[in-house]
């Protein structure tokens, strides 16, 4: 039985696992819209405090106090969105306190690449007979659509960049550094790494000026349970500041917040947004491939 049968059983809630950004409050709205039942676990410091009460918030990186939790509140079957962003790991900060089970995860892990991070949690709680549920499935609706998603199309420029861009993302996500870069006239101004996405538009504008185009796509065999990437309105605030003209991202990957809002906030702006196909034959998203 895959995801889209197991939401409508009845009396089975589903967790939603939230993490920084917009994305958790509109997975929420869009599942409650879809009748299904949900219950929110958030953390102290990093979740939406609308999402959820603050004397029920845990402290990222409490895994048994996760695990508890998660037991206590009879959720077996659970959705990751949001971001969980690993600087955390990098710095001392009161947002992240990782327990010996964590501790000792952390140390077996070969990296610390996003994907292999939140893969090593993903099977700790398999192996907890916890499932986790996919985003492409669940949030489908969501999902950006191939073609031309604003009224002003691409120009030649633009879709010259794309074609430069498509190429750096993929390789991006095969080593495990981020899922969106920067190009202008070819060029590749910025790329992702730990800072995020907001972060890295900001520093294309700085460096490569007005009229680059933000290219965001999935990595080649994405494990499409979580961590697929975003755009939204803070990714339209950000292009606004820096110059930024046009948003490439790969359609049936990419998560658009903000729903019609988005299309008419990027016309106002006269930014072009289209979906394209990654074309690489290494890239595949069946099913029996998601681990």
């Amino acid at each position: 039985m895959d995801d889209a049968d197991r939401q409508d059983e009845p009396g089975a809630p589903l967790g939603l696992v939230a993490g920084a950004g917009g994305l958790p409050g509109e997975a929420l709205r869009a599942l409650q819209h879809a009748g299904v039942a949900v219950e929110v676990l958030g953390f102290a410091g990093i979740t939406d405090s609308d999402l959820c009460e603050p004397d029920e918030t845990l402290v990222l990186g409490q895994l048994a106090a996760l695990e508890e939790a998660l037991e206590r509140r009879k959720l077996r079957r659970l959705l990751i969105v949001g971001r969980f962003s690993k600087a955390l790991l990098f710095s001392s900060n009161h947002l992240i306190s990782p327990d010996a089970e964590a501790i000792r995860l952390l140390q077996a892990a070969g990296g610390w690449d996003d994907e292999g991070l939140i893969g090593i949690i993903a099977r700790w709680l398999e192996a907890r007979n916890f499932e986790i549920a996919r985003q492409d499935h669940l949030l489908a609706p969501m999902l950006a659509q191939s073609g031309l998603l604003s009224a002003r199309s691409p120009s030649e420029a633009e879709r010259l960049d794309l074609e430069v861009g498509r190429g750096v993302v993929e390789q991006l996500g095969r080593v495990g550094v981020g899922q969106c870069a920067a190009i202008r006239k070819g060029c590749v101004i910025a790329l992702e790494a730990v800072e995020g996405t907001d972060a890295m538009i900001r520093r294309a504008g700085e460096v490569g000026g007005a009229g680059a185009t933000i290219v965001k796509s999935s990595r080649p065999n994405q494990d499409r349970r979580f961590d697929l990437p975003a755009v939204g309105m803070e990714t339209l605030r950000e292009m606004q500041h820096a110059g930024a003209t046009a948003l490439a991202v790969e359609a049936g990957s990419t998560l658009m917040l903000g729903g019609t809002g988005f299309r008419e906030r990027a016309d106002e702006l006269g930014i072009a947004v289209w979906g394209f196909e990654q074309e690489s034959s290494s890239r595949s998203f069946d099913d029996e491939e998601v681990v």
